[in-house]
């Protein structure tokens, strides 16, 4: 089933580039296969455009075959065939024990300060907040 995704992936990724390809080389033929033809007869910003945009549209393809090339679309663990190979840094871990942990030290940890607090008679020890939307308090 991967294989019939992939290969419809790279047929619709394709679509786009051979249509703007097709377009570009029709353009080329009305204005006599160079440039300055195509620049005389007016169409060079619509030939410009359109290699932009096909370029653009390209990118997911080229992207794509990047990857195929070096490897990097293999994540190790990705697959459903592969999970049951945990890592070494996950194995033994107990979600739950950590939790434990975490309650457990949370009330061991010192209170945030408070605005109420006063540090040798400075009304206002930590910065201001930003403003935000509305109107600022004066």
């Amino acid at each position: 089933m991967r294989l019939i995704g992939g290969a419809f992936s790279w047929a619709f990724a394709l679509v786009p580039t051979v249509y703007i390809g097709g377009l570009i080389w029709y353009f080329m033929g009305v204005g006599g296969n160079s440039a300055a033809g195509i620049a005389d007869i007016g169409l060079g910003p619509t030939v410009m455009g359109l290699a932009v945009v096909g370029l653009v549209l390209t990118l997911p393809v080229i992207i794509k075959l990047l990857r195929l090339i070096s490897r990097t679309d293999k994540v190790p663990g990705a697959r459903a065939e592969e999970a049951g190979d945990l890592s070494a840094e996950t194995q033994g871990f107990d979600a739950d024990a950590a939790f434990a942990n975490y309650m457990r030290n949370r009330d061991a940890a010192p209170p945030p300060p408070i605005a109420a607090d006063v540090v040798d008679d400075n009304l206002r020890p930590f910065t201001p907040r930003p403003g935000g939307f509305g109107r600022k308090a004066v």
